[in-house]
């Protein structure tokens, strides 16, 4: 039977095993709190809701949609994704250049006729958007610009900035009218212009002005348009045009003018002699005057410019073409002038048949209707318009006759068809070598603003899209005219449904909020968050570039129960793209709402046209293109225009209220993004909402007003086997994000820690300075000499090995030292150089010096050998590569005040800066460990006596238990003993020394894993003095600043350098979207604080600034080197391998007249 262990599982006699634990927990939990307290901060600054955060989450998930990131797991959707997008990116970038090289080309510029038209600015919805389509079909554009104002008699302007900037663009010869039109009478003012033929002055005045407006503008001259004149003779005007003639004549400008013909007012032959060019108005030959009748029949033309070509040179005769019609009602004209649209439509409305009259080359349809006052009596329309064969047919008589060109009257009036021809020259000459295609006029072209609507709503389906017309000709081939022409069929409109209409008024009635252009960084979350806090619904209309900049708002949006549309990609305005791009942008926008919610979407909303009853094109165009992408289009009835600048919220809120009432509709229209701000908007929404949820009134979604689910506008995407994929992406953006959150946080805290010690170091320093000034003073401490006129004796201690090369300079400047009591001990520790012999047959002879020679046992058994020998109460410690001012020692005895301190630090500083890595452990000194002892000094916590230069009270060090060998630090070792021991550890920065430092990498790095090791060592040896009071600012301070300053810190301020190269690296090859800008300021921030502190301590010490030159290369070589030794310290402290102290090779390259310096 065996003998029975009395001793129970766990138990243990040793207390060492609980010490461990209880260490080792303190270490866990002290590491724990930290990175608790650092992810805490980076959880609750990252959620945080501002812009720079929400920007930056965005930009980590934009790789989610790019599947040539290597970070980024490949799908279906972001493959299609990606692959839409290239190819709109492609697109845009080539429509761009088209647009930059087709800029201020006019395909007439190559013509030597003039192809000019008219421009109205009164009717710039169709005339500017004429003009942009059609500028480069023409090289002279007149635009009805200038007034005469009817009381002042002074020229008025009215420029429209928009047609101005499209004639620059398009590069044309723009020649504005000069009208007396009076726009109170609607009509031509011909007493107007009596005054101002008939008043020398006030013609002048006119002319004048006219010159200057049109030098100001930069414009190429004139048109006047002087009609309805009350001359009794042509004088008067013929005076004022020989006198405008000759005044813009001078400033090389054109001079055209208006002329009606057979007209009595003009005399046709001087004005052609005070214009560049006249152009005859050859329409209106039937008017409201004269009857029904042709607008310009071709015979009446080639009259009148047969007779005018008598009077006026046919190379300055502009024709005038008319493109437009009248409509009689019983004889007489009822309305202003249709355009071609205008006239095609009523046509097609009423069934009619149109004519093409062959004799006139101008068209015509009749029609009966019932008189609206007596349904007994009838009215007779008779409607007579050109279109595109008329013109066609006038072209080919101006061309040949020859006149100098053509001008059409008016843009945005007359049929599309011309511009297949405007733009050429249509002589025989000209037919004969190229042949005009006759077919190319055939079909019509939709009528653009043709709509009918079936049913209430402001949900809209397309049932029918417009259809072109149809004609068929028959071509005069000897004359090449177009003979006949038959309209087969007149082009059709759209038939719109409208439905999900709500009728309730007032309680009960359905309210929806939509909003537009987001998503906003700024804007949307503060949205989300109001309609979240009221329980509202909403539905987001997304730009998809917008969308792609911010992913997470958008998952935000579908997570939270939003409804999601698409508002295109690039918020371009659908009616102006290519039915292409156009669908490109919807696809690539509903790619994108798939592939980062998983759902589709039917809702769509057309950018610039909303309105819930569309009539024009460009709102009508974006309805058709997306029903063909399977959407529907959500519009709107109820819009305060939040977008507008300078709108408030006030009258946001208001124009909501009284378009409500007026209409009972029920989706709102507001916008989440776009312009300089949407704070309006977000002050607005949660008016809006108190304001008709206090009425009883409903907030719906889009699909409850369509009475469909939201799975059912927005279905959710087919199962496919990479669906994990899209997951996994999004989980690594997730990710990617909290760990930048998480390093940005570190970095933060290690630049506030940088920064905060800085301040403290500087304030203490700065305060131990002017305590210094006070107490300074020639005289001794009195206990020093007993009250009598002697100084106490001094030993220095020099222990060496293997110095042969400094020992005797070192030797000769501590014999230069100015104290009078002094004693050199110089002990060499067993060296296997020549370093003994040399010293000893140097000094024997001198009674100051004493050379002990002994076995090897490292520095601190040689130090404490030289104690034994001192015979004096202080001690001077140096090391034998260190040299010292001739002061030096006198100023570090007058810091025993008294017998409180135990020992005194002198400034250590290196005497040999020959190359990069001496330079570097210079201002390493100089920032690191002179101005921390100065700041130390005044709480007394100085934790390193230098080796190089240390005074010491010898009872203290014999009470402290002398050098130790059990660490590589025993200088710190000691003089954390000696504080434990309460005694005051003063810093003396005028005690300079000179040592030679490392200068090599290799002995560079030697050196300082032994001071790194033995820090550490003595930092765990005295680990129970961190923050317990009873060792005062030791335990407090010191301690704490060990760990933060010298352990912590140092493994993650190299951490700063490796993120940068990784970063700016990673960014530059697209692995993740990072803003290389901000990385580098970041780096540069925290590289300023290591400067600023350094620069403060070199004021201290009154160093040369320009060495701080040597700081940046030190960021990125220096501290990696130190990376390195800290984590091979701490290595080998937990291998619990033996270190020994180790020597460096010396090179004796510190001068001596460093020692003797100032």
């Amino acid at each position: 039977m065996s003998k029975e262990n009395k001793t129970q599982i766990f138990q243990t006699d040793k207390p060492t095993r609980w010490k461990s634990v209880k260490w080792t927990g303190r270490v866990i939990l002290l590491i724990s709190i930290f990175f608790i307290v650092v992810l805490g901060i980076a959880l609750y600054s990252g959620s945080l809701p501002n812009v720079p955060n929400m920007q930056a989450k965005a930009r980590v998930f934009e790789t989610t949609l790019d599947p040539s990131n290597p970070l980024t797991l490949k799908n279906r959707q972001n493959t299609r994704y990606k692959g839409f997008k290239d190819f709109l990116l492609k697109k845009l970038k080539t429509d761009s250049v088209n647009r930059i090289n087709n800029r201020g080309r006019s395909e007439a510029d190559t013509l030597s006729l003039i192809r000019a038209a008219f421009y109205t600015p009164w009717n710039a919805s169709v005339s500017l958007p004429d003009l942009e389509q059609n500028a480069d079909k023409i090289n002279t554009i007149i635009p009805e610009w200038f007034f005469i104002d009817t009381v002042t008699h002074r020229l008025q302007t009215r420029i429209d900035s928009a047609g101005l900037a499209i004639m620059r663009q398009k590069k044309l010869r723009i020649l504005p009218i000069l009208s007396n039109f009076n726009s109170s009478k609607h009509d031509f003012d011909g007493k107007l212009m009596h005054y101002i033929l008939n008043d020398t002055i006030a013609r002048n005045q006119l002319i004048k002005q006219v010159a200057d407006t049109l030098s100001f503008y930069h414009l190429d001259g004139i048109n006047v348009d002087f009609e309805e004149l009350a001359e009794k003779t042509n004088d008067p005007l013929t005076a004022f045009q020989k006198k405008l003639y000759e005044t813009l004549h001078a400033d090389n400008l054109l001079v055209t003018m208006d002329v009606e013909p057979k007209n009595n007012d003009y005399d046709y032959t001087k004005l052609s002699d005070y214009n560049d060019y006249i152009i005859l108005m050859a329409y209106d030959e039937y008017n409201g005057s004269t009857g029904p009748g042709p607008i310009s029949g071709q015979k009446w033309i080639e009259d009148a410019v047969s007779w005018a070509s008598d009077k006026i040179d046919p190379s300055k005769m502009i024709l005038g073409v008319g493109g437009f019609g009248y409509s009689w009602s019983n004889g007489v004209i009822d309305s202003l002038p249709l355009t071609y649209n205008e006239a095609i439509n009523r046509a097609k409305s009423i069934n009619a048949h149109i004519i093409y009259d062959d004799d006139s080359y101008n068209l015509h349809y009749s029609y009966v209707s019932e008189d609206d006052d007596d349904s007994t009596d009838n009215i007779n329309h008779e409607v007579w318009f050109t279109d595109a064969a008329t013109t066609f047919n006038i072209l080919r008589f101006s061309d040949e006759f020859p006149t100098a060109g053509t001008a059409l009257w008016r843009l945005g009036s007359e049929d599309p068809r011309i511009w297949k021809f405007y733009n050429r020259s249509l002589s025989n000459a000209s037919i004969q070598k190229n042949p005009f295609n006759f077919d190319s006029l055939k079909t019509m072209p939709i009528l653009k603003n043709n709509v009918g609507f079936i049913g209430e709503g402001e949900v809209l389906d397309i049932l029918y899209s417009p259809q072109p017309g149809k004609v068929s000709f028959e071509i005069d081939s000897s004359e090449q005219l177009i003979a006949e022409q038959n309209y087969l069929q007149l082009p059709s409109g759209y038939v719109i449904r409208k439905f999900a209409e709500d009728t309730t008024v007032g309680k009960g009635h359905k309210l929806i909020l939509t909003f537009d252009d987001g998503p906003s960084t700024e804007w949307t979350p503060k949205i989300l968050d109001i309609l979240e806090r009221e329980k509202v619904p909403g539905t987001f209309f997304v730009i998809g570039i917008n969308a792609e900049q911010n992913i997470p708002i958008l998952r935000r949006e579908y997570r939270d129960g939003f409804e999601i549309g698409n508002h295109t990609f690039t918020h371009h305005n659908i009616a102006e793209m290519s039915l292409s791009r156009a669908a490109l942008e919807m696809r690539l926008t509903r790619l994108l709402i798939e592939s980062v919610t998983g759902h589709s979407t039917i809702l769509f909303r057309a950018p610039y046209n909303a309105d819930s009853e569309p009539e024009t094109y460009e709102e009508l165009a974006p309805i058709q293109i997306s029903r063909a992408e399977n959407y529907l289009t959500i519009n709107e009835s109820i819009d305060p225009n939040d977008w507008a600048p300078g709108v408030s919220a006030d009258t946001i809120v208001a124009r909501v209220i009284k378009q409500e009432k007026e209409t009972n509709a029920s989706i709102i229209l507001l916008h989440d993004a776009g312009g300089e701000t949407r704070q309006a908007t977000v002050e607005a929404l949660p008016r809006i909402i108190d304001y008709f949820k206090k009425r009883g009134y409903v907030f719906a979604s889009v699909s409850d007003l369509m009475q469909k689910t939201r799975d059912e506008v927005m279905p959710r995407v087919a199962d496919s086997h990479d669906r994990w994929t899209r997951k996994f992406n999004f989980f690594l953006a997730e990710s990617t994000y909290w760990g930048g959150q998480i390093i940005f946080t570190l970095f933060i805290i290690g630049i506030l820690l940088s920064v905060a010690r800085i301040i403290a170091m500087a304030i203490l320093a700065s305060i131990q300075k002017r305590k210094d000034k006070k107490s300074e003073s020639d005289a001794f401490p009195v206990f020093l000499h007993g009250g009598e006129n002697k100084y106490p004796l001094v030993s220095i201690i020099v222990p060496a090995y293997n110095e042969e090369v400094n020992a005797i300079r070192t030797m000769n400047s501590l014999l230069a030292q100015d104290y009078p009591e002094l004693e050199i001990i110089f002990v060499d520790d067993g060296s296997k150089d020549k370093t003994f012999l040399r010293v000893n047959d140097a000094f024997k002879d001198n009674s100051t010096v004493r050379v002990y020679t002994k076995i090897n046992g490292g520095k601190a058994s040689a130090l404490n050998f030289g104690i034994q020998k001192s015979n004096a109460e202080y001690v001077v410690c140096i090391d034998a590569d260190t040299q010292l001012k001739t002061d030096a020692i006198t100023l570090l005895m007058k810091k025993f005040e008294n017998e409180s301190v135990g020992a005194v630090a002198g400034n250590v500083k290196v005497g040999n800066e020959m190359n990069m890595i001496t330079k570097w452990q210079s201002i390493e000194y100089i920032t690191s460990q002179n101005f921390d002892r100065r700041a130390f000094d005044l709480l007394n916590c100085i934790t390193v006596i230098p080796g190089a230069i240390g005074a010491f009270s010898k009872d203290a060090i014999l009470i402290s238990g002398g050098f130790t060998t059990d660490t590589l630090a025993e200088d710190c070792d000691l003089t954390m003993r000696l504080l434990r021991n309460g005694y005051v550890v003063r810093n003396c920065t005028e005690a300079i020394s000179y040592t030679e430092a490392p200068e090599t990498f290799k002995q560079f790095l030697k050196q300082r894993f032994r001071w790194s090791f033995g820090v550490m060592q003595c930092f765990w040896k005295h680990r129970d003095t961190i923050f317990n009071p009873k060792y005062k600012n030791f335990g407090m301070i010191a301690m704490p600043n060990i760990f933060i300053y010298q352990i912590l810190l140092p493994i993650m301020a190299p951490l700063a350098d490796i993120i940068l190269v990784l970063s700016l690296l990673m960014a530059s090859l697209g692995i993740f979207v990072a803003s290389i800008p901000h990385i580098i300021l970041y780096y540069f921030i925290f590289t300023f604080v290591d400067i600023a502190g350094a620069a403060l301590a070199f004021a201290y010490e009154k160093e040369n600034y320009l060495k701080l030159i040597w700081m940046f290369p030190q960021r990125l070589m220096y501290r990696q080197m130190m990376y390195y030794i800290l984590i091979k310290s701490i290595n080998k402290a937990i291998k619990g391998e033996l270190q020994g102290w180790g020597a460096l090779k010396r090179t004796g390259s510190v001068k001596e007249v460093a020692a003797n310096s100032d």
